[in-house]
């Protein structure tokens, strides 16, 4: 079972990324109760990590109005968008396949969905909140990659993690991405997930990113790889019809709900 000290860096790392998180949310990422959950959340408010409102808590902020903002209806909407896409992204999988998820909030909510919906299946991943997620469902064979720990992301990465990765034949890789355009590519902030990513991709036969649609022509600073190396993007049903046009004339399949 995870010690108290385990879980109080997993949510903090976690708030890092999402900037604001449901209770239920954190039960289910953590493997443990509700109550457990307040208790952690109420021990991290007291020492100014957090800031606990009513269904979770949000990171602590410079100034009140950001902080309020944190749970407002578009940080909802794009909690939505996530498991939006996630859901339509499973439908590409088949039982028994080998599946590759790289570290990241869209592909969590896409390991949620495989947990429900399959049964035999491989999965290997960089990212140890996945790991946590896969394990409910006793009839995947979940391998994770070994490699340097960032406590930030909670994921795993370096040359022993691309190494080990090198080793596989992977059927479907769903990759999530913090930005994308026909300009710039695939492109991330992460600096150590990039080569996570790129060594998944050389390794798998049918590349996907899922990301929801604010994602769209949006660049960050490291390239990943041009767009044209990806065979389909799954993404909510928000993406203007001008830009999944556009995307079309440039040969860039989009996959997205009707």
């Amino acid at each position: 079972m995870m010690l108290q000290e385990q879980r109080h860096q997993m949510i903090e790392s976690f708030l890092k990324q999402q900037k604001a998180v449901k209770a239920s949310e954190l039960a289910t990422l953590l493997d443990v109760s509700i109550d457990t959950v307040r208790r952690d959340l109420e021990v991290l408010e007291k020492n100014g990590v957090l800031k606990r409102v009513h269904g979770g808590a949000v990171l602590i902020q410079n100034t009140d109005n950001v902080l309020n903002k944190l749970f407002n209806e578009r940080e909802v909407k794009n909690l939505e968008k996530k498991q939006e896409v996630a859901s339509l992204a499973i439908e590409l999988i088949e039982e028994g396949q080998a599946i590759a998820l790289n570290g990241g909030t869209t592909t969590i909510e896409v390991a949620k969905v495989l947990v429900e919906k399959f049964k035999r299946l491989t999965i290997i991943t960089n990212d140890l909140r996945i790991l946590s997620i896969l394990g409910a469902n006793k009839g995947f064979n979940v391998i994770l990659t070994g490699g340097f720990f960032n406590p930030e992301e909670y994921t795993l990465y370096g040359k022993q993690c691309e190494e080990i990765l090198s080793h596989f034949n992977i059927d479907i890789a769903f990759i999530t991405v913090n930005a994308l355009s026909l300009e710039h590519g695939l492109t991330d902030f992460r600096m150590h997930e990039v080569g996570v990513i790129q060594t998944m991709l050389s390794r798998t036969k049918y590349k996907v990113v899922v990301a929801d649609s604010s994602k769209f022509e949006t660049s960050s600073y490291i390239n990943i790889c041009p767009l044209k190396e990806i065979d389909l993007i799954v993404t909510d049903n928000s993406l203007p019809s001008s830009v999944v046009q556009e995307y079309n004339k440039q040969g860039i399949r989009i996959l997205s709900p009707h």
